[in-house]
């Protein structure tokens, strides 16, 4: 508990450490809500204002589950890449929980000096009231989320044994959330192929699916996006190890 503690604080103090890039990305959040609402104002014209406010209170909510969410295939590839991974196989706490726990700091900072202004601005927007179960609710869909997509990272950050650079992938990554994930465009204006495809995969689960919670707090669609959560959740889990194990018994640092 002590050692998790300690990992939260050294994120913590990581974001703040570049405080003026947390400034910017403030910045950037507000101008990029300020578009959206412009857009969207222009694109729902003939439109309730109930719709309105509902789409742009979603897009929001997935600017700020964007901005939160850990960036873990990248500390990974740093590390195999520095050769610093050496040393944390050598830690008592594996290399997991590690980027977890300190991804969970950096995320808290983020939240302090960005997130608070875009749930601000989430809470103002959105059109209908809210109740104490729809924020739990809510809640654990972010929570499950945010742990489904740090496993997406490590797997993806597993690749760096073999590539060294994952650029590229991460690159295809941010491609394929784009088209399913419903965190830049809510599914809902999708065709119907894509929407069906979207449900299977496991990319609207980090993202759009807490967008649906959010605006139709239903106890059975929660329970059912909650099971699938899951059971993405340990099936990645299940996936990392197999690949990490594999890929460490024959790794490479570079330059060393």
């Amino acid at each position: 508990m002590k050692s998790k503690k300690m990992l939260v604080n050294i994120g913590f103090k990581k974001g703040f450490s570049s405080r003026y890039a947390l400034v910017f990305y403030l910045v950037s959040a507000l101008i990029s809500i300020t578009i959206q609402f412009f857009l969207w104002k222009a694109v729902l014209v003939n439109k309730s204002e109930f719709q309105f406010r509902q789409t742009i209170s979603y897009l929001v909510l997935m600017q700020f589950l964007t901005l939160i969410f850990p960036k873990s295939s990248y500390e990974l590839n740093d590390e195999i890449k520095s050769g610093d991974i050496a040393l944390s196989l050598l830690k008592p706490i594996t290399l997991s929980a590690k980027f977890f726990w300190e991804g969970v700091g950096y995320s808290l900072a983020k939240i302090v000096v960005i997130g608070f202004v875009e749930l601000i601005t989430y809470f103002w927007l959105i059109p209908y009231s809210i109740d104490l179960l729809s924020i739990l609710m809510v809640s654990i869909s972010i929570i499950l989320a945010y742990i489904l997509y740090f496993e997406m990272e490590l797997i993806l950050g597993t690749f760096s044994f073999y590539t060294y650079s994952i650029w590229g992938i991460t690159t295809f990554k941010s491609a394929i959330l784009l088209i399913l994930a419903g965190n830049i465009f809510p599914v809902e204006y999708y065709p119907e192929i894509i929407k069906r495809l979207a449900n299977i995969l496991p990319f609207q689960y980090s993202f759009g699916a807490v967008g649906l919670v959010s605006q139709n707090p239903d106890i059975m669609m929660f329970a059912r996006i909650a099971l699938v959560q899951l059971i993405y959740i340990v099936a990645f889990r299940f996936i990392y190890i197999a690949m990490f194990n594999r890929a460490v018994r024959s790794i490479v640092i570079q330059g060393g």
